[in-house]
């Protein structure tokens, strides 16, 4: 099974993403993704989640503002690995 590191922002936007979670991770899942969720908490937590849980994973895909994809960004550049990322 393929892994998917899934870095979501709660408080991103008008936090609509958080209304359909569970049925995103399925609609991985139903695709063959064995799927790692994370929320972050505070500024830079991103950065640190890409570094510490991205080795391994097949696909990143980010769900917030520009801070959270410029930190997941900035988090798989820091980790030297590569990666394709959806936002």
């Amino acid at each position: 099974m393929k892994k998917l590191l899934f870095i979501m922002n709660p408080l991103a936007g008008m936090k609509k993403a958080n209304r359909y979670l569970a049925d995103i991770i399925a609609i991985f899942n139903r695709a063959g993704y064995d799927v790692l969720t994370y929320m972050t908490a505070a500024p830079g937590d991103c950065i640190t989640a890409v570094e510490q849980k991205a080795t391994g994973m097949d696909l990143i895909v980010c769900v917030g503002g520009d801070g959270t994809f410029n930190e997941t960004v900035s988090g798989l550049l820091r980790s030297g690995l590569d990666i394709p990322v959806g936002y």
